[in-house]
């Protein structure tokens, strides 16, 4: 009797000799199905395992190493080895391209990647060896192969294997959905498409657990998914619908405070998450809920909050925290009495691992950005500023410039009369009166100009 065939998704491990995809293989296993020798390769033929990550089950191919440049007496064995990697690649439905961060980007490194991209498939950039900080300076050399953000791992010592492997795991949620999806966006009425998606950008400093909060959400069997092009050239944003609800996730990656900007690659993902940020309607800051609120967490607020974005404090890992003994009303007033300028966002306690309150999340975000479109009449506006007893100088009258955030103009007497204090009271006055709670406010001040008589 033969064994069941199970059709997984699978994952290939290709690169050129000696840059260790089989110790990466092993690691991901955690024993020694393939052998791993210092001294160049010894993986002729493929060796497969099934891997089981973050509720994704795969089949993980390793490859021998592929010379597209080998000769001599070697030269039969090369075409045989070359033409079982390909036939792993073709049969691969996502690639991990290994390169070794040591010996840097090779010749032969850009003729794999001439090689991988005849073949059209989804390709994660992996940069192994990466056991120092002075190593990690060097990553950004490796965006030059063309394959978006490389991640930097060390098989040798496990470093980056879990981002690695979540990103695996991203891109069979997408790849299981995508076509299901198609077939039922096309279903959608006129109405529902002209329904402008609510744009979230998920946030947080590295290994927080954004992957797995994407993940859990995109998991679902209930929603529709698709991926659509962002405005980075590695950037994918995923569009989905839950409960006749549109939403797109905008892509990030971690990001890390100041003082631990040590190479251009991280340097980068801010630059990206920044840019994130600019394009969502609201941002989901994910916090680690055993860590609390760190030196990494307040920098990302912050620049949140200059760009003048709704957010949500998501806090991850909330099951560990229970499980000391933590008190949830006592954690979220050391949190609200240390994070400036909260103007009361919402605060959700979730665990991404075991998907509880990811859709709390959601809705929440979805109706702060319904609030954050809102336009009010400037008759409504009006009737408020004549309620307010404002002694700095006199206000005559109230206009709203834009939203996305709220905008307002007052025309006042004298503005340079009005102290920061004063603004924020302000604007906090017009928020509780708007009911825009958890929302950005802004007031511009323009000195009232009288006519000659």
């Amino acid at each position: 009797m033969k064994p069941a065939k199970y059709n997984f998704h699978k994952v290939a491990v290709v690169g050129r000799p000696n840059v260790g995809k089989s110790t990466l293989f092993n690691r991901i296993l955690q024993k020694r199905k393939a052998i791993v020798e210092e001294f160049g390769p010894t993986t002729r033929d493929r060796i497969t395992a099934i891997v089981k990550w973050s509720g994704k089950t795969f089949e993980l191919i390793d490859t021998p190493g592929l010379n597209p440049a080998g000769g001599g007496r070697d030269r039969p064995l090369q075409r045989i080895i070359e033409k079982q990697i390909m036939f792993a690649v073709k049969e691969a439905d996502q690639l991990i391209f290994v390169c070794d961060a040591i010996s840097g980007i090779l010749q032969m490194d850009y003729k794999i990647c001439d090689m991988l991209r005849k073949a059209d498939k989804n390709i994660i950039l992996a940069v192994n060896k990466v056991d120092s900080g002075n190593l990690m300076q060097n990553m950004s050399n490796f965006y030059s192969l063309g394959f978006g953000e490389p991640i930097s791992i060390s098989s040798l010592h496990g470093l980056g294997i879990g981002d690695l492997l979540d990103k695996v795991a991203h891109n069979i949620v997408r790849a299981n959905n995508l076509s299901d999806s198609v077939s039922r966006l096309r279903r959608l009425t006129e109405s529902d498409r002209s329904r402008e998606p609510i744009k979230l950008a998920i946030i947080g400093k590295p290994n927080v657990g954004k992957s797995s909060f994407v993940n859990g959400i995109l998991g679902e069997e209930r929603i529709a998914v698709c991926d659509i092009p962002g405005t980075t050239r590695d950037s994918i944003d995923t569009y989905f619908e839950k409960d006749r609800k549109s939403f797109v996730i905008i892509d990030t990656a971690g990001i890390r405070s100041k003082g631990k900007i040590k190479d251009a690659v991280t340097y980068f993902s801010i630059l990206r998450t920044e840019e994130s940020i600019k394009r969502s309607d609201v941002s989901v800051i994910i916090l680690d809920a055993p860590l609390g609120v760190t030196k990494e967490d307040h920098r990302i607020i912050d620049i949140v909050q200059k760009n003048f974005r709704p957010f949500i404090l998501a806090i991850n890992k909330w099951d560990l925290a229970e499980k000391e003994g933590v008190n949830k009303i006592g954690y979220e007033k050391v949190i609200r009495e240390n994070v400036r300028f909260m103007y009361n966002a919402s605060i959700v306690f979730m665990s991404a691992l075991k998907k509880t309150n990811l859709w709390e999340v959601l809705d929440l975000a979805y109706e702060l950005a319904e609030k954050t479109k809102k336009n009010f009449s400037t008759s409504d506006l009006n009737s408020i500023l004549k309620s307010i007893e404002f002694n700095p100088t006199k206000l005559y009258s109230i206009r709203q410039m834009k939203n996305s955030p709220p905008e307002f103009e007052v025309i006042v007497k004298s503005p340079e009369a009005i102290s920061d204090s004063e603004k924020s009271h302000l604007v906090n006055i017009f928020r509780k009166k708007l009911k825009l709670e958890g929302v950005p406010v802004i007031i511009k001040l323009r000195k009232k100009v009288f006519k000659p008589r």
